[in-house]
């Protein structure tokens, strides 16, 4: 029953059900937003990334889907810019297979992001399947399946030719690592950088809100947005602000980072 909502959600996804199907969810969600009003930006992130992505990409942009899922966020990139060169990944098998029927003309890889190369575990919750990566997760007491997976870096993945000029990375904790595996792209081309970045699962890496901004501001020279403020054109945010938007009462857990100059 849950691969086949899964599969429903992949199906309609492009399509002219999709966004009434949108509405329904949200009107599901509406007493979570009346239960914790103070998560209200929070509760918007999701269309807002497809507003970055709406604006970001520009046709002939190539573009990189980290954590593709069902493929919503692949297809706002491919839609946007129909003559790019377009990679999703997504390290769940059937889902891999779902994209790769769908969008025959997007380069598919059913693989793990990392800033190192091998096999690895990879964990999901049947139940939520968007809750997947290389550390466990737990939901409800619901045991989480493990698979194999190859585990490759982002800087391997790209034709040495092929310019990038937008990355979304969405990794359940291990965003820092798939960004330190893409570090020749990062500097070469530098890419609008759409990702999550939450606390409680970068520790499971290691990883701390101070290593992000380091890595993206001082090491190569981004500035981090809050969604809502790229989408408006204001100012991007310090450290301070960075650390501060994901704890409570979250202000995000998702970011842009666009390089200075």
């Amino acid at each position: 029953m849950v691969l086949v909502k899964d599969y429903v959600g992949h199906v309609l996804i492009g399509t002219p059900l999709e966004r009434p199907t949108r509405v329904l969810r949200d009107i599901a969600g509406i007493w979570r937003q009346w239960r914790y009003p103070e998560l209200k930006e929070i509760y918007v992130e999701s269309s807002r990334m497809e507003q970055v992505i709406e604006q970001a990409v520009k046709d002939p942009m190539n573009c990189i889907d980290v954590g593709s899922h069902l493929g919503t966020m692949i297809n706002i990139m491919k839609r946007k810019s129909p003559n790019g060169k377009h990679i999703a990944v997504e390290p769940i098998p059937y889902k891999a297979d779902w994209l790769k029927q769908k969008y025959p003309e997007v380069e598919v890889l059913q693989v793990a992001l990392s800033d190192q190369t091998g096999e690895a575990d990879f964990f999901f919750q049947p139940s939520r399947s968007a809750l997947g990566g290389l550390r466990s997760h737990s939901l409800n007491d619901e045991k989480p399946e493990c698979i194999r997976v190859q585990c490759l870096r982002l800087d391997d993945i790209v034709p040495s030719e092929r310019r990038i000029g937008f990355m979304k990375v969405v990794a359940e904790g291990a965003e820092l690592g798939v960004m330190r595996g893409g570090e020749q792209i990062i500097e070469r081309d530098r890419p609008i950088i759409l990702f999550d970045c939450v606390i409680s699962e970068m520790e499971k890496f290691g990883a701390t809100p101070k290593d992000f901004y380091d890595f993206l501001v001082q090491k190569h020279s981004y500035s981090i947005f809050l969604l809502k403020d790229w989408l408006n054109k204001g100012e991007p945010i310090s450290f301070e602000k960075f650390e501060q938007a994901m704890q409570y009462p979250f202000q995000a857990f998702r970011f842009v980072a666009a390089r200075n100059g």
